[in-house]
C-alpha cells in the first residue's frame, strides 16, 4: 500500500492481478508492433523507461535478442521483477535523469510511462541525450481527445497514465521541440477499451475497480473526469534528428555529473 497522499494506481493489486506484470493497454503485442516498425538489429541497446517489474525487458532479451535494460522509480515493482528473475537488468531511477552516457542507446521505450514523469520536457531532453543520432523513441500512452476535459484529469488525486494524459497536439509539439521526428502515429484506442473490459470483468464494474485502486477519491467523480476527457491510446515512433533547438538546450543536452562513473551504463 502507498503511504503518501497520492496513490500510484499502477502499484496496486487491483490492477496488477488483472494485467500481470505488463501493466498497460496493448501488452507485449503492442511492443512487438513497435519493434517491427523500428527494425532494430539483434544486440541493439534498448532502455525501457518505466519498466515496472521488467516483463518487457525480459521479453526484449529473450524474444528479440536485444541488449535491453529497464529503469523505474517504483521500488515495489522492481523488487517484484527481481523476485521473478534475479538476473533482470533493472535500475531504480527517474526518467528525467537517466544513468547512461550520451548517445549510447539505439532505442528508448516509454510505454504508458511518459504521462507519469514529473517533468516531461526534462525526460524528453534526457531521451534525446542518451539516444544515438537516428535512434528510435517509442511511446505508447493514454491521450485525451477533448481539451475541455483536461483540467478535471489533472485534479485526480492519484498517479496514473490517465491523470497525466496529454492532447495529441501537445505530444507532437513537445517531441518536435526536443528534435524528434515522428515517423509513425497510430491510434490504438481499442486496446484501451479492451483494458477497461478486463478491469470490469475482474471487478464487476469500473466503479468497483476505482474503489479498490484508490483510497481518497470518489469513483463516480473519477469516472466522470475520465469520460469527459474522451481518452484514447496511441503508439508513436520517433527518431532523434541532428539539429539542436533552444528548447532542447534549455532542458538539458549534456551528460549528468554522476558521483561515480560506474553509475553510467
Amino acid at each position: 500500500m502507498i503511504e503518501d497522499e497520492r496513490r500510484r494506481v499502477y502499484e496496486q493489486t487491483a490492477i496488477r492481478e488483472v494485467t500481470g506484470d505488463v501493466i498497460r493497454p496493448g501488452g507485449l503485442a503492442l511492443t512487438d508492433r513497435a519493434l517491427a516498425l523500428c527494425r532494430l538489429p539483434a544486440g541493439a541497446r534498448v532502455l525501457d523507461v518505466g519498466c515496472g517489474p521488467g516483463a518487457t525487458v525480459e521479453h526484449l532479451i529473450a524474444r528479440h535478442r536485444l541488449a535491453a535494460f529497464g529503469l523505474d522509480a517504483s521500488e515495489l515493482l522492481l523488487q517484484s521483477g527481481k523476485v521473478r528473475n534475479m538476473a533482470l537488468p533493472l535500475i531504480q531511477a527517474q526518467g528525467e535523469c537517466l544513468p547512461v552516457r550520451d548517445e549510447s542507446l539505439d532505442a528508448v521505450l516509454a510505454e504508458c510511462s511518459l504521462s507519469l514523469v514529473m517533468n516531461i520536457d526534462q525526460a524528453l531532453a534526457e531521451f534525446r541525450r542518451a539516444l544515438k543520432p537516428g535512434g528510435s523513441l517509442v511511446v505508447s500512452d493514454v491521450y485525451a481527445r477533448n481539451p475541455g476535459g483536461m483540467a478535471a484529469l489533472r485534479h485526480l488525486p492519484f498517479e496514473s497514465c490517465v491523470r497525466g494524459a496529454m492532447l495529441r497536439d501537445e505530444v507532437v509539439d513537445r517531441l518536435r521541440a526536443h528534435d524528434f521526428e515522428i515517423t509513425v502515429w497510430q491510434d490504438h484506442s481499442d486496446a484501451l477499451k479492451q483494458f477497461a473490459a478486463q478491469l470490469i470483468w475482474a471487478h464487476g464494474s469500473l466503479a468497483q475497480f476505482w474503489c479498490r485502486a484508490t483510497s481518497s477519491a470518489n469513483s463516480v467523480d473519477i469516472q466522470q473526469a475520465i469520460a469527459q476527457s474522451k481518452p484514447g491510446y496511441f503508439l508513436l515512433v520517433a527518431n532523434k534528428i541532428r539539429s539542436w533547438t533552444l528548447a532542447s538546450a534549455r532542458y538539458g543536452g549534456r551528460s549528468h555529473d554522476f558521483s561515480r562513473a560506474s553509475r553510467q551504463i
